[in-house]
């Protein structure tokens, strides 16, 4: 490495070392220093800045080409113009690195070394093939058989010295000869059969007399063999004829292969070609949108991923001023930062900007860098100015910014909810038990029994309420079973027309072969009417609702512009409105709990919230595509199941049997809440059974071990400190595996941890009333009994 400034010999250091190139490396930055390392060591690159203290890269590339001109030399300078590299190429330089990139070096490097190396075999070729020729002379003058190469016309081309013993002519003399004229007119007609064979592409070998200058003839053993091109297509033939009568069998077969010198310039100046084209090359394949300026701005050169973005041509540009032109013309504010980023770079100064443009193939985002370009004595010849595009990633960012803001929110509603669950429990059953306390009264208790009425009316809106949050928070507990989304959505239509009222028009699009998808039936109409409604208060005077069914395959291209969507097979169930439609603003607190953009009274804020809860916790996503003045589209997506589409759809009936009690049935109840455990073992024991309480999976675990004690029934809360309710049913089932558990929750937390378990027993959501409570427990122990 011939560099002086540390820093910079560091950097280029640091970047070979983050591409994983092994490497060791000696420094210097002068002409003794350069020859000593040289005369020292055996390298396998240099690397060398332009401009030197003292010295100077031209001198050290002048260096490297008389001490060791086969190891390949790269500039590495940050002051190198095209000019000067091109004409460092042509006197011996493999490469050119600008400081500004030298994440380019490490490929450089690794170009030079494989070109070296193939300079290498190139020359050793080159001797091979020489050394060939002059052992191919040496050998086939050494041998007495005659070996002779003649054209498809049969004139000769190549003879050896045995010309001279077997017909008293030169090697040379016989070149051009026709073969007739060695062997006579009779000779060549006796062996026309074989000529004609060996024209045709095949080997021919045969016994003769042949005549010598001096004695009489000797039988050789002749052989005519074809030499064929590419295509097979004879060129002409080998003629060997040994002596028989003293040799015995062949000595050697000609074997050469030599390029034409055409051939050969052809190909050297094609390289020379390849290296003066490679910058051009560089710039125009580069990912970055570059554009090449003059020092007042004016545009000169610009590769083709920048016209790319205003869909122009380099005749289109070329002369413009860069400021003013498609790049910025149509982007309020950002012509006269150009402009300035432009007159600071032709002064020397270089600079970066994040901008935002509007251009012909849309609204994009980019990181723009000014720099000067300076000659070989540091002037300023003209201002390079690239930029990256930032438009995915800052898509990116904003998605994973808005999904953790969702998240966060999720986390805070659903505990929320688990508070609020168990003090709705505790008002719902004491509300529920002074109702019945007042209704033995009869008339006496006058308005009394319509006012708990009420209250308990309250409460289960209340509890309503909680049941979105914990959807949003996906902590719901979901019955997730295979759904045909054609029938569900076409059973639900009378339902929806009546929601929509009279005003707005509903039309249904199905697909003939949806995919099957594993869903919660009833959370899916529940998504389905909500946003529904939500269509309906968007159309204050009319419109259209459109339902549609099909099936979705999204590729890598949808997941890039969606990253939160992975590729591949869904379901698809899109609600679409020509309503008034939502801001950007709006939709990016659209599925925030609580958010309306409703008047106050007319919504809660909860519905879109709901949703988006349930199509996350459902493996699945929701997209929303609104424009203000012509409506919304919110698309569901469910990934495809392996399950079969349902037949027929039953519907579950419930009777009065949760009201009766199984009589002698102990229950053990589980509730770190007291106030929930209270109302809870209060309640039991009011309707006949044995109730054991403990505030803990740890003292439940304990009541369950000892011997003298006999549960029926584990009535467990999930989230509980310590011991979580999944935990606890575990345990006591591996204990006991005849017992019977029921669990509750207003916060069901890592449900979809909870493994067989948590899918095999039912779950008593929170608020419940003591009807929900008392059927519930006896249908937990009816199973058990059945």
């Amino acid at each position: 490495m011939v560099e002086d400034n540390a820093l910079d010999a560091e950097l280029i250091t640091l970047q070979l070392r983050r591409a994983g190139l092994p490497f060791t490396v000696e420094r210097t930055w002068s002409d003794q220093g350069m020859r000593d390392a040289l005369a020292a060591h055996d390298f396998d690159v240099i690397l060398a800045d332009h401009v030197l203290p003292g010295f100077s890269g031209d001198r050290a590339l002048e260096l490297a080409c008389e001490l060791a001109p086969g190891v390949p030399f790269i500039f590495v300078s940050g002051t190198l113009s095209e000019e000067l590299a091109v004409e460092a190429l042509k006197r011996g330089a493999r490469d050119y690195v600008v400081k500004a990139r030298l994440q380019r070096l490490p490929d450089a490097i690794l170009r030079a070394i494989k070109e070296g190396e193939e300079r290498r075999r190139l020359l050793q070729v080159e001797n091979e093939l020489r050394g060939s020729h002059q052992r191919l002379r040496l050998i086939t003058d050494s041998l007495p058989a005659l070996i002779a190469y003649l054209d498809r016309d049969h004139h000769y081309r190549f003879a050896n010295q045995a010309y001279v013993e077997w017909h008293g002519l030169a090697p040379e003399d016989v070149v051009g000869k026709h073969a007739r004229e060695l062997v006579g007119d009779d000779g060549f007609a006796g062996l026309q059969e074989q000529f004609d064979t060996v024209l045709r592409g095949q080997r021919v070998s045969f016994e003769t007399l042949a005549p010598r200058r001096a004695g009489p003839p000797r039988y050789a053993q002749v052989d005519f063999v074809p030499e064929l091109d590419a295509e097979g297509a004879v060129l002409g033939y080998y003629a060997m004829a040994r002596d028989i009568s003293e040799l015995k069998q062949a000595q050697s077969l000609l074997k050469a292969s030599n390029e034409s010198l055409e051939r050969q310039v052809n190909e050297r100046t094609s390289a020379l070609h390849r290296s003066e084209s490679r910058l051009q090359a560089l710039f125009e394949s580069s990912f970055q949108h570059q554009n090449l300026l003059t020092l007042d701005g004016r545009i000169i050169d610009t590769n083709s991923a920048s016209l790319a973005a205003i869909l122009a041509t380099k005749e289109d540009v070329r002369g413009a001023i860069y400021c003013e032109s498609a790049w910025f013309a149509d982007t309020e504010g950002v012509p006269a930062i150009v402009c300035q980023a432009v007159l600071e770079a032709a002064a020397g100064n270089a600079s970066r900007h994040e901008l935002e443009l509007r251009l012909p193939t849309g609204k994009r985002a980019f990181e723009f860098s000014f720099r000067p370009l300076l000659d070989h004595q540091g002037a300023v010849t003209a201002v390079v100015s690239e930029a990256v595009e930032t438009t995915a990633r800052r898509q990116a960012e904003e998605a994973l910014r808005q999904s953790q803001k969702i998240e966060a929110v999720g986390q805070l509603t659903g505990g929320i909810a688990h508070d609020f669950n168990n003090i709705l429990t505790v008002i719902a059953g004491n509300v529920e038990y002074a109702k019945m306390l007042t209704e033995r009264l009869g008339d006496a208790a006058g308005n009394s029994s319509r006012a708990l009425d009420n209250a308990l009316k309250g409460v289960m809106r209340a509890a309503n309420v909680t049941q979105r949050l914990l959807a949003f928070s996906r902590r719901q507990p979901l019955k997730s079973m295979p759904v045909d989304l054609n029938a569900q959505v076409r059973d639900m239509q009378d339902m929806l027309q009546r929601a929509l009222g009279e005003l707005v028009q509903l039309e249904m699009v199905h697909s003939p072969d949806i995919w099957c998808v594993e869903v919660d039936p009833s959370q899916l109409e529940a998504s389905v009417l909500n946003l529904a409604v939500n269509a309906r208060d968007a159309m204050p005077e009319g419109g259209r609702l459109i339902i549609e069914v099909d099936n979705a395959h999204l590729d890598d291209d949808f997941s890039a512009q969606n990253p939160d969507v992975p590729p591949g097979h869904y379901a698809m169930l899109r609600v679409k409105d020509t309503g008034h439609g939502m801001s950007a603003e709006t939709l990016t607190r659209v599925f925030e709990p609580f958010f309306t953009t409703k008047e106050v009274g007319r919504g809660t804020g909860l519905g879109l919230s709901m949703v988006y809860g349930f199509a996350k916790q459902s493996g699945g996503h929701v997209l929303v595509d609104s424009t203000v003045g012509v409506g919304t589209a919110i698309t569901l997506l469910f990934p495809r199941s392996a399950a079969e589409l349902p037949q027929d759809r039953k519907t579950e009936t419930r009777g009065l049997a949760g009201y009766e009690m199984q009589d002698e049935a102990t229950v053990l109840v589980a509730e770190d809440n007291d106030d929930v455990r209270a109302y809870t073992v209060e309640t039991l024991r009011q309707l006949g059974y044995r109730v054991l309480e403990a505030h803990d999976g740890a003292s439940a675990m304990r009541l369950l071990e000892r011997t003298d004690v006999s549960v029926d029934l584990l009535f467990s809360d999930i989230v509980m400190p310590g011991m979580s309710g999944w935990e606890l049913a575990r345990r006591a089932l591996a204990h006991k595996r005849d017992l019977r558990v029921l669990f509750t929750s207003g916060y069901p937390r890592d449900i979809d941890a909870s493994g067989a378990v948590g899918k095999s027993i039912a779950i008593l959501p929170k608020p419940f009333t003591r009807s929900d409570l008392a059927r519930s427990i006896r249908g937990s122990l009816r199973d058990g009994t059945e």
